[in-house]
């Protein structure tokens, strides 16, 4: 990365416009280049140019505060930044701090009240793994295998390439017969495939897409359960159709939109970022355009301003919790960390705000969310909420 285009994302950071994406991107670098003059260089030069009082607001004081202790708890040997002083650059310093950690709180105000669990009791996050059932029923699991081909279907090559899976038609010859195969992700994973046309799905945890090996002439069908985003490879002479087991399905010809259809949601909702997608359901039919949601429920309602980066944010490594209601949370948290949630009593009506790494230990994330009131117990794979 550049030192302007480092330049760039602190003071998108500074302003609060900086995106999930980009957030990923630049804590990556941050991690991997350890350039420590160039960054300290680079902030300087952004703040130079902003009005940021020498001393540090009491509510960003308590971030600051609660990321050094926390980076320095992660680490045995703390780099120049985890030391800095609160000086004038306090504001990129915890930046770089909470890139770091993999946090992106900026509301918190007191130090974190531990949780209650068992000594030695660490869960950590999920993971790049998944399940794929062929069309003799037979399963592999691709958790741990290499890159290379892993199986045939009929004329087609399965193959593993750095956690995505892809299918090659052998010489352009199609299938003898329709034959499908499903990847599904249990809790605590995610995976990539590649469909036969081009087209790329990322699953979320707990979530399948069941497609043939080969699409047939003038349709391209899937199934899918749970979360999936798509990138939809053009082509107008075989429309893309995605179902869903709540009975929506969604039309597209070549765009990228996210669909979560898990279960246990209140609604089902189709998310579009570029392109247009006919949804359809047994209450009616709405064409989404880019920025609009679908909110498939009892009626079928559309978001024409709808919070896409929250939507797809999973996709990017990142919890989105803003405006989250307490039980959308904690369902997040249970696919994620292959955790079962009970509630002591009913549950709190509490909404959360902010953004997080999802490569954090559990413990950290509920951390976090306790500072809204909420208390946790874990007792192995259960997670107790309590009031």
């Amino acid at each position: 990365m550049l030192p302007s285009e480092f330049q760039h994302l602190v003071q998108k950071f500074l302003d609060d416009s900086i995106t999930g994406e980009e957030l990923q991107r630049f804590r990556q670098w941050v991690l991997e280049e350890r350039a420590v003059d160039m960054q300290e260089a680079a902030i300087e030069a952004v703040l130079q140019k902003s009005n940021y009082p020498g001393e540090m607001p009491a509510d960003k004081q308590a971030v600051f505060t609660y990321i050094l202790e926390e980076a320095n708890r992660r680490t045995a040997t703390p780099s120049r930044v985890k030391m800095v002083r609160m000086r004038r650059w306090w504001a990129a310093a915890a930046v770089l701090l909470l890139l770091g950690t993999g946090l992106y709180f900026l509301t918190r105000q007191k130090a974190p009240v531990k949780i209650a669990a068992r000594p030695g009791n660490i869960i950590r996050p999920g993971r790049e793994g998944a399940i794929l059932t062929l069309a003799d029923g037979s399963q592999v699991v691709l958790d741990s295998l290499k890159n290379g081909v892993i199986t045939q279907q009929g004329n087609t090559d399965v193959k593993l390439r750095n956690g995505q899976l892809l299918y090659n038609s052998r010489d352009g010859a199609a299938s003898p017969s329709l034959a499908y195969n499903t990847v599904a992700t249990p809790r605590g994973r995610q995976f990539q495939v590649i469909l036969p046309d081009g087209t790329t799905v990322w699953l979320n945890a707990a979530s399948s897409i069941r497609y043939p090996v080969a699409f047939p002439e003038g349709e391209r069908n899937v199934v899918i359960t749970g979360e999936a985003y798509f990138e939809v490879a053009a082509d107008a002479r075989k429309p893309f159709t995605v179902k869903t087991d709540k009975g929506t399905a969604i039309e597209v010809l070549g765009t990228s939109f996210n669909v979560n259809a898990y279960t246990d949601e209140s609604a089902l909702r189709a998310t579009l970022l570029q392109g247009k997608i006919l949804v359809k359901a047994a209450t009616g039919n709405k064409v989404l355009l880019p920025g609009q949601q679908a909110v498939v429920a009892q009626s079928i309602t559309v978001d024409a301003h709808a919070n896409t980066s929250q939507a797809i944010a999973w996709k990017n490594g990142i919890f989105n919790f803003q405006q989250a209601p307490l039980e959308v949370v904690m369902r997040q948290i249970a696919r994620w960390y292959d955790v079962e949630v009970v509630y002591e009593k009913n549950i709190p009506a509490i909404t959360f705000g902010g953004e997080m790494g999802r490569d954090l230990e559990l413990k950290d994330v509920l951390e976090f969310l306790q500072e809204s009131g909420v208390h946790f117990k874990l007792s192995g794979r259960k997670l107790t909420v309590m009031p």
